[in-house]
């Protein structure tokens, strides 16, 4: 990389309101990656922040679904050289505590420890950027030819085949997916790449048509009766054998215990909002039908290299769920076309 070599950013600084800044290109440190990134979706997150619903990362560096080129690597770096197509998990990791010797999200983020005093200035994943810093654990190598756009929805994939390995959906299972969102959708692929039959739960109109054209068996209004009758009606009675929650009202979460066949699992995949609501829970539904009760966020290492893959080899056809793509110079107007329920993914090209 050239001296004084200058990059751009987007930092959301409150609601409704992004700027684009920029500032010098740091060279990469002994074991880090410098990325020339070419495209970063907007994820719920963003938009979150971005209409003022969660304020806590003010001012906010977003972007952390994101793919690009190697331009500069590290001294000390491996698996990686200078061209290499690459997709990043923006994740950090110590890599030593109880959770990241187990797969799941760190437990020394500042965010995660109550109390703890925020980092001064810009903070977030920072991939709404013409350029990432990364190290070379955050870093897959994508197969050549792997187009550059899908591949910035690794990181969402790859939560959404954590979630389907943890509610273990087997051949000729009933799943129901609640919400039909990016992630619903995805989790609609995923069950029925397993050989499930798939039921989608959505309250619009269009989404429920737009199910069905990604291969949901079933849809249901939830908001046009009762929903475990509806999905009974759908099971021969039984009720379903997964249920995953891909929205974020607590209401679901109630409702789904009672539409569940027994030994049915139940995973709940986004986070419920707003925070601190609870539902009451009758211990013995669990008992009485051996139901199983579970949530995943986030993903693993072997979760976005598996991720990686299948979108490198063409095994999943990430398309139809990119609605449009904007320039970084026009990220004011991705945020805005995000946040409009007509739209599924959007993505930021620099």
């Amino acid at each position: 990389m050239s001296a004084n070599q200058m990059m751009r950013r987007a930092v959301v600084i409150g609601p409704r309101q992004v700027e684009l800044e920029e500032l010098p290109l740091t060279p990469p440190g002994l074991t880090q990656v410098l990325v020339r990134v070419r495209a970063s979706a907007l994820c719920t997150f963003e938009q979150r922040a971005y209409l003022g619903a969660d304020t806590r990362f003010y001012p906010l560096l977003g972007g952390h679904e994101l793919a690009g080129v190697v331009e500069a690597v590290g001294p000390d770096v491996a698996s990686v050289a200078v061209g290499d197509k690459v997709a990043i998990s923006a994740i950090d990791r110590c890599g030593n505590c109880y959770s990241c010797r187990r797969g799941y999200d760190c437990d020394n983020l500042w965010f995660k420890k109550p109390g703890a005093e925020q980092p001064k200035g810009p903070r977030g994943p920072a991939g709404l950027a013409t350029h990432k810093l990364a190290e070379e654990y955050q870093i897959y190598k994508l197969r050549p030819e792997t187009n550059l756009v899908h591949a910035a929805l690794t990181e969402p994939l790859a939560c959404v085949l954590r979630s389907i390995k943890r509610a273990q959906i087997q051949p000729g299972e009933s799943a129901v997916i609640v919400g039909a969102g990016v992630m619903g959708i995805l989790h609609l692929i995923l069950a029925k790449g397993r050989g499930a039959s798939v039921i989608v739960s959505e309250p619009h109109a269009r989404r429920r048509q737009e199910a069905l054209a990604f291969g949901a068996t079933h849809t249901i209004d939830p908001t046009a009766g009762d929903f475990a009758s509806q999905i009974r009606a759908l099971t021969n009675g039984r009720g379903a054998d997964v249920i995953v929650i891909a929205t974020t009202a607590i209401k679901t979460v109630a409702d789904s215990i009672g539409a569940l066949a027994k030994g049915g699992r139940l995973l709940i995949y986004s986070r419920i909002y707003p925070k601190g609501e609870t539902i009451a829970l009758d211990p013995n539904l669990l008992h009485d039908n051996e139901i199983v009760l579970t949530g995943t966020i986030s993903q693993s290492r072997e979760d976005f290299q598996q991720a990686a893959e299948m979108i490198g080899s063409g095994a999943i056809d990430l398309q139809p769920i990119i609605s449009v793509a904007y320039p970084l110079e026009e990220v004011h107007a991705a945020f805005e076309s995000s946040v409009d329920l007509g739209t599924y993914r959007v993505v930021v090209t620099a």
